[in-house]
């Protein structure tokens, strides 16, 4: 005969496997598709959309470009924007942002996709290829990300 503790083991092992096997990736990380091109776009390309620093999808809602910087100590300016700087895909700092527009490596900053002026500014220790992320995890608040390659 079996217990009424085994029927009741059972009876949520169950329920666990049904629940876990309907929940995917795409639950906890959804997807933000941009419907355009965006590039990274600063003093380096005399802030024109070069193709070479447009930015690909690498995960859900996460985009990135790689850029060489071949001044240690120079402040580089950039932006994350459409071809025409379009309002909701022309991206720079945050003024909610603390650190304000300049990039640490590794840290991750708000941006601010509706902005003109607010360039994010990255000093590089070393030369080398950097690749910078924008995470559209919460669209409201894209996150940017450096990071040595």
């Amino acid at each position: 005969m079996i217990s009424m503790k085994r029927i009741l083991t059972l009876a949520i092992a169950g329920l666990l496997t049904a629940c876990t096997s309907q929940i995917s990736i795409n639950d906890v990380l959804p997807q933000q598709e941009l419907d355009r091109t965006i590039y990274l776009r600063g003093d380096f390309t005399l802030w024109d959309a070069e193709s070479q620093y447009q930015f690909a999808p690498v995960g859900p809602a996460l985009y990135q470009a790689q850029v060489k910087f071949s001044t240690p100590g120079k402040v580089y300016e950039f932006k994350i924007a459409d071809a025409d700087f379009s309002e909701g895909y022309n991206c720079g700092y945050s003024d909610a942002q603390p650190a304000g527009q300049k990039l640490t490596l590794g840290q991750p900053a708000i941006a601010d996709c509706n902005t003109i002026y607010n360039y994010f500014s990255f000093t590089p220790a070393i030369k080398g290829t950097y690749i910078v992320s924008i995470d559209y995890s919460d669209y409201d608040k894209p996150q940017v990300t450096i990071t040595k390659k």
